[in-house]
């Protein structure tokens, strides 16, 4: 018993105030009890004491199959996986790596995104603790970076090779579509996949057992390292595009407005009618067609402005996507045929 008291003892002591804070979040927001509170802390601690190469990987999906791809490998006890949460191609990065950044990070969602203010503060928690476990990231440890061909998870690699900068650690990056096309891989869709959370844990762990081990040059490490610096210092624009294998900045929030307008106007066509349809409905067609990976939030958020400029009108409760219906003007139907 005594042994336990002392081995959770250790454990806590070596949590970061970020980390336990947000143990202690999402023990509470989850009902979860003490036992399992004193798992979690004794697992972070203790699962990766060893690890000798450190996986940066930005949202919880790719994080979750790349555990996944490690769990009853011997991977399991030498890797360890960092999440950057959220789509970091979207809203202010300024000094996101501090935290007055993710406080005025977090402040710009609100005014913005309907999402419960816990579920906020918990974002904000898990960015404090990634950024905080980069920083402490040992001289000894080799460093992945998984990405993919699209501006959330390339913004994601400027901004943790800026954070880098200084260290000595050789660095690899996967970039997952082109893992996936120089491997061949069924099936040959020319724009799958968009994001890494849409590759399996097979795969992944194909990728980082079969790909080449070449890890990043110093000259384009550092010109990463460089826009990835700008990102932090950015005060002006809040979107970020990837197009021609580049990131294309904007401070106008309208950017896919018209996309939206159009997606609307096909659906009009396709049923033959005019009507209101599910909101949900009309954010599923857009993200299944736009070629930026945005997320639903953005969609939503955006159509909820169209809404405000009377291109759509609505009926119901705008306080969560499934509550609502829109339609579009009758302005915005001349194109359409019947």
């Amino acid at each position: 018993m005594l042994e336990n008291v002392n081995r959770l003892k250790r454990a806590i002591n070596k949590l970061s105030e970020a980390e336990a804070k947000s143990m202690l979040f999402f023990a509470l927001l989850n009902d979860k009890p003490s036992e399992e509170l004193q798992r979690l802390i004794l697992q972070e601690t203790e699962e990766h004491m060893d690890a000798r190469t450190i996986h940066i990987v930005f949202g919880h999906s790719p994080a979750g199959s790349l555990k996944a791809a490690f769990k009853d490998t011997e991977y399991g006890k030498t890797e360890e996986v960092i999440v950057l949460p959220h789509n970091l191609s979207i809203g202010p990065l300024k000094d996101i790596h501090k935290v007055s950044g993710v406080e005025a990070r977090l402040a710009w969602f609100q005014q913005r995104y309907n999402v419960e203010d816990d579920g906020l503060e918990h974002y904000a928690a898990q960015l404090i603790t990634a950024f905080e476990k980069i920083r402490n990231i040992s001289p000894q440890q080799h460093i992945v970076i998984w990405t993919c061909q699209n501006a959330p998870e390339q913004t994601g690699l400027r901004l943790v090779l800026a954070l880098l900068e200084g260290k000595g650690n050789t660095v690899r990056v996967i970039d997952t579509f082109k893992a996936f096309h120089e491997q061949h891989m069924q099936p040959p869709l020319e724009d799958y996949p968009r994001t890494s959370g849409e590759v399996n844990a097979e795969n992944l762990l194909y990728f980082y057992e079969q790909g080449e081990m070449n890890h990043l040059t110093y000259e384009t490490r550092k010109i990463l390292s460089k826009e990835g610096s700008f990102l932090l210092s950015d005060d002006v624009h809040i979107l970020r595009t990837w197009t021609d294998h580049k990131l294309v900045h904007s401070a106008n929030e309208n950017r896919d407005d018209n996309f939206i307008i159009g997606c609307a106007q096909r659906m009009c066509e396709e049923d033959g009618k005019v009507e209101y349809k599910k909101s949900a409905r009309l954010i599923g067609e857009v993200m299944g067609h736009m070629q930026q990976y945005t997320g639903d939030e953005w969609i939503e958020y955006r159509l909820r402005a169209l809404i405000k400029q009377g291109v759509f009108s609505y009926r119901g409760d705008l306080k969560a996507m499934r509550f609502y219906e829109v339609k579009l003007a009758d302005d915005f139907l001349t194109n359409v045929r019947f």
